[in-house]
């Protein structure tokens, strides 16, 4: 996050930043100060600032949509065993028109072939209309190289009249023994971590932390002790080398501590030369976690080719860690500025804004103004509509999911938050970001207020351990819908026989309603309650609840017989009734095969 400029700082920002990036700033009258494409100071035109990405047209019938994707962003020789993930869904959207004779469930036979040699790596079957289908294959039908492998998926329908094929890359690499390895696992959207620590075993990671200032707390090695001691799992230092006055003292106490790190390139990414003196002092650090590139290059309009230059660069000198960057538009060219990552960011920061008219004396909408959280409303939900939003155009788009992570609020000021957020709403924010698919918590910034520091260090310790984080590394959360009491947002994960449920009250207010949440499979006990004091009970099979706080958050695991179908399995969006012995109603628009 960076402070907006003022007219004649911005002018200038722009001239500099223009010339040093090989392309224009996108979007219309790039001569003004804008933000997200838009005008923000007072006397500016209002025009549309474009970009959007909007619902495809719909195909004239039904079509076959396959995707093909490694189960994990990288392989490497240690291992023996790869897998592919397989989605072949029927759209409206995307895809190759079917013919009358295939129908859903059928099972379809296919091949994947790595594509220079011809080999074979699976010949199976698949279901049409299933998802998340996981395939292994053998690592030995390859040798470990740098470069990626093409493979091209292959099937053919209606007694062999049409062929379809889906292709994606495969990295297979050489094992490190020194450094670290990460991998992005492509079905669930977490992450694998290998170093010396783990003695170059994956272990998985649920990145929890903050953005911190290199020049002030992480100037002392005590400070970066403490800092993990509080139970933060990751961190972003504000700085990089070779220029900065922290030198590289700062990454060996990390690489000492084995406090995994995003590598922040923020004001260097778009200067190639500068990446390139900085990549070779980190890239074989043992707690380097991920190349951070950009930050909010939609906000500020940078060109579309600096972060996907940076980003093939990246992949070239160093595949074994994966890029990321941060997003703050509503919807502003996100089809260009998320091709050059691997995971997207998003920073919604909805606490103590005026949503509607600015501190530049401007009113905020979606052509004109900024209010320091684009398009929101100045609620909680703000974070999870966005993590909604962007799953939703990389589904427009066509595109295999890339995993979601949250920046969190744990600031004000600037003219634009009015006030810190609170313990509770730090909590909701957070939690809203796991339950609508992000997999993992960065907040901006460290040190904040001391009650933000305990509130996300109480947090941090309940969500990066068992059992909390393996639902959350392991599985997508469903969303159930509240009949009677929208403002709860609820999601859970199952794992085998048993079920996590996460709950938000994005009401400030008090409730004493009686809520019933019924499960696709009846509820035997409750297991334990990791994090919250709302009060849950079991009763005919359901879970209940009666009576939750204003902004209050809470887990709870559960016993289910896996084996008893309450509701369709099928049912991604279960829904949950307030004071009502109904059984819920199943969203046919929802329906998805679910992996266990």
């Amino acid at each position: 996050m960076m402070a907006r400029l003022s007219f004649c700082t911005a002018l200038a920002a722009i001239a500099t930043l223009a010339a040093a990036q090989t392309t224009p700033l996108t979007g219309r009258h790039t001569d003004l100060p804008r933000w997200c494409g838009k005008p923000y100071q007072p006397a500016l035109p209002n025009y549309d600032p474009g970009g959007q990405v909007v619902p495809p047209a719909p195909l004239p019938s039904d079509a076959l949509f396959i995707q093909v994707v490694p189960r994990h962003s990288i392989y490497v020789s240690s291992e023996e065993k790869g897998e592919f993930v397989i989605d072949a869904q029927i759209s409206r959207y995307c895809g190759t028109p079917l013919t009358d004779g295939v129908s859903i469930g059928e099972s379809l036979k296919f091949e994947i072939k790595e594509d220079a040699s011809r080999t074979v790596l699976v010949k199976d079957e698949v279901a049409v209309n299933s998802t998340r289908n996981v395939y292994n294959f053998d690592l030995g039908l390859l040798q470990p190289r740098l470069d990626p492998y093409s493979i091209t998926f292959t099937t053919e329908v209606d007694h062999g009249d049409q062929r379809l094929t889906a292709t994606s890359q495969l990295y297979f690499l050489p094992a490190k023994t020194n450094g670290s390895m990460v991998k992005i696992d492509n079905l669930n959207g977490g992450m694998l971590m290998a170093n010396e620590a783990s003695d170059f075993h994956f272990q998985p990671i649920l990145p929890f932390g903050f953005y911190t200032s290199c020049s002030g707390y992480l100037t002392s090695k005590t400070n970066v002790s403490l800092y993990k001691d509080m139970g933060f799992t990751a961190i972003n230092p504000v700085c990089a080398l070779p220029d900065e006055d922290v030198g590289s003292t700062l990454f060996d106490w990390l690489d000492e501590l084995n406090m995994p790190y995003q590598y922040d390139m923020r004001n260097s990414f778009y200067n190639l030369t500068s990446v390139a003196a900085q990549v070779p002092l980190i890239k074989d650090r043992s707690s380097l976690l991920s190349w951070y590139t950009a930050d909010e290059p939609d906000g500020w309009q940078y060109s579309f080719n600096s972060s996907t230059a940076v980003y093939e660069y990246l992949k070239r000198v160093d595949p074994y860690h994966p890029t990321g960057l941060v997003l703050n538009c509503a919807n502003y060219y996100f089809d260009e500025y998320s091709v050059g990552t691997d995971y997207i960011m998003e920073d919604a920061y909805p606490i103590g804004i005026n949503a509607t008219f600015s501190k530049w004396g401007t009113a905020c909408n979606a052509t004109y103004g900024d209010c320091g959280c684009d398009n929101c409303v100045g609620a909680l939900h703000d974070v999870s509509d966005r993590l909604d939003m962007l799953k939703r155009y990389q589904t427009w788009l066509g595109r295999p999911q890339k995993p979601l992570w949250t920046v969190a609020q744990a600031f004000s000021g600037e003219g634009y938050w009015s006030r810190d957020p609170t313990p509770n709403e730090a909590w909701a924010m957070n939690l809203l970001g796991f339950n609508h698919g992000a997999k993992a918590v960065m907040n901006w910034q460290f040190p904040a207020s001391e009650t933000l520091n305990e509130a996300n260090s109480a947090m941090a310790k309940v969500f990066t351990a068992i059992p909390v984080s393996g639902f959350l590394l392991d599985g997508q959360p469903t969303p159930v819908q509240v009949v009677g009491h929208e403002m709860l947002d609820v999601a859970y994960w199952k794992c085998g026989g048993q079920v996590m449920v996460a709950m938000v009250n994005q009401d400030y207010n008090d409730s004493v309603a009686v809520v019933r949440l019924q499960l696709p499979w009846p509820v035997k006990r409750i297991v334990s309650q990791p994090w919250g004091k709302v009060s849950f009970q079991v009763h005919e099979g359901r879970l209940e609840l009666e009576g939750i706080t204003g902004v209050a958050t809470s887990v709870v695991i559960l016993d289910v017989d896996a084996g008893v179908k309450a509701v369709s399995k099928s049912d991604r969006h279960v829904k949950m009734r307030v004071g009502s012995d109904t059984p819920p109603a199943l969203n046919r628009d929802r329906q998805q095969q679910v992996y266990t």
